[in-house]
């Protein structure tokens, strides 16, 4: 398994708990697995984190990017390129100071990433996923950790499947507590798209401060989320898993999110040229907040030998952009 902790990790303390960082190594992002339905596309690398690192429809009209690509073919574990998307397991967002209490009283002590005191967007992004079933339309991908790998005392299995529909893709995942205690969980899904706007329905906005979350609030939060300039990060729940996506050229995403993900992450960092709309199941420092004892943190806990899971589809159409609605708007004023 690659990212195992250094033999002599560096170590910082804070809030009087000594933490380990992460190795940081390369990822190779070859070779690479490409499926196909109809105009519809995937291209994977299993062994930098189960990515994918381009998700495109070529039709008559050429070639679109529904995800920011991907053609780099390595990086370092720390430097990942901001494209694609990734799994979230068995955690998505940050885990403050990287540590928590487990469910038996126990502090779970986690790596911190690289130059950051906080656990980041958990295992699964950094591990060499194993293929086990390959079709022109569908990838499945196998992910195994150990018991105390990178401070998760609780061995786990997730099961990645990627398959191409007839308008689009469906990304699925399903996880299995391997130990014979009980363990808390969190997933996700990290896509990075290239639209230009986001439009979804959810009830609660929560507060957060370096993106680390601390309550949620009484504001009601916005259902248009736009790429700016200044960039902002929004932790939303009480999501109804349906989100649209609209780009530059007319084209639109709509996403269908369903299992354990009612949380959303919308992030826009300043000046890039990307969207990501992050479907998850729990709250950043969720597991800190649920401890506290925070409702709604969308932290959950699993039986010993027990599964849970959670899926993501992604259907394109064509939409009407500004240009068109006008037109359409001056062709129906001229019939009156």
């Amino acid at each position: 398994m690659i990212g195992d902790i250094v033999a002599d990790p560096v170590t910082f303390i804070r809030s009087q708990v000594v933490t380990q960082t992460r190795e940081v190594f390369e990822l190779k992002a070859e070779p690479r697995v490409v499926i196909r339905r109809g105009a519809h596309a995937i291209e994977l690398a299993p062994s930098a984190g189960g990515r994918i690192t381009r998700f495109f429809t070529g039709d008559a009209s050429g070639v679109h990017d529904w995800l920011a690509p991907i053609h780099q073919t390595s990086w370092p574990a720390d430097a990942w390129p901001k494209g694609g998307s990734y799994p979230l397991v068995p955690f998505s967002n940050r885990v403050r100071d990287s540590h928590f209490p487990g469910p038996d009283g126990e502090t779970v002590r986690l790596a911190a990433f690289p130059s950051m005191a906080h656990a980041l967007h958990g295992f699964g992004q950094y591990a060499d996923w194993r293929i086990e079933r390959r079709e022109a339309d569908v990838v499945e991908m196998r992910y195994e950790h150990r018991a105390g790998e990178h401070g998760w005392p609780w061995a786990f299995e997730a099961i990645q499947t990627i398959e191409m529909t007839d308008d689009g893709a469906r990304l699925s995942m399903r996880v299995i507590n391997r130990s014979s205690r009980v363990m808390p969980i969190g997933l996700g899904f990290h896509p990075y798209f290239a639209a230009v706007d986001a439009s979804l329905d959810t009830k609660t906005l929560w507060r957060h401060e370096g993106e680390i979350a601390i309550e949620p609030t009484d504001e009601t939060p916005v259902r248009e989320h736009r790429r700016e300039d200044q960039g902002y990060t929004r932790y939303l729940s009480g999501w109804n898993g349906r989100a649209t996506l609209r780009y530059a050229d007319g084209r639109a995403l709509d996403l269908k999110a369903d299992g354990m993900l009612n949380h959303v992450v919308v992030h826009c960092p300043a000046g890039a040229g990307y969207l990501c709309v992050e479907p998850v199941s729990h709250v950043s420092d969720g597991f800190n907040l649920d401890a506290k004892g925070l409702p709604g943190t969308g932290i959950a806990f699993m039986r010993p030998g027990s599964e849970t899971s959670a899926s993501l589809s992604m259907a394109s159409r064509r939409a009407p952009g500004p240009a068109r609605r006008r037109l359409r708007l001056i062709r129906a004023s001229t019939r009156a």
